[in-house]
């Protein structure tokens, strides 16, 4: 009797973590983050003229703070493998985020005006995929 009681509380448990679980993956963003993350995304349009690099960072900043208001936790790397179900075109936000990488880690390397162009769409369209009205 007592294995038994100790197994139906461990299922109750595993139960209530997946339900926690599958519940912070559907959560909405209010008004207010709406607001902020579109403040953040004409800012970021903004310096995509003058300092492509900086909007680039910024936007796979945007990405990652967005992922961990949905619940996920580790670096952008770990949240996109955890996430990847939520995004219509996983490829191009991975090329995104390899490209804020070079920038990152590469000296003197600078962004193509192409590679910006894609790279901010590709960061765009993973927002929109997550809920977010830009």
């Amino acid at each position: 009797m007592t294995e038994f009681l100790i197994v139906i509380i461990l299922l109750l448990a595993i139960l209530l973590v997946v339900f926690v679980f599958l519940k912070s993956r559907k959560r909405k963003f209010s008004e207010k983050d709406q607001k902020i993350f579109r403040t953040h995304w004409q800012q970021i349009e903004l310096e995509a003229v003058g300092t492509p690099n900086q909007a680039i960072i910024n936007a796979d900043k945007l990405i990652d703070k967005a992922l961990y208001l949905k619940g996920f936790q580790g670096s952008l790397g770990e949240k996109l493998k955890k996430s990847q179900n939520l995004f219509t075109d996983l490829n191009s936000l991975w090329s995104a985020h390899k490209l804020r990488n070079k920038i990152a880690h590469e000296i003197n390397f600078n962004a193509s005006p192409n590679e910006t162009s894609n790279a901010l769409s590709s960061f765009k369209k993973a927002l929109r995929d997550l809920g977010l009205k830009l």
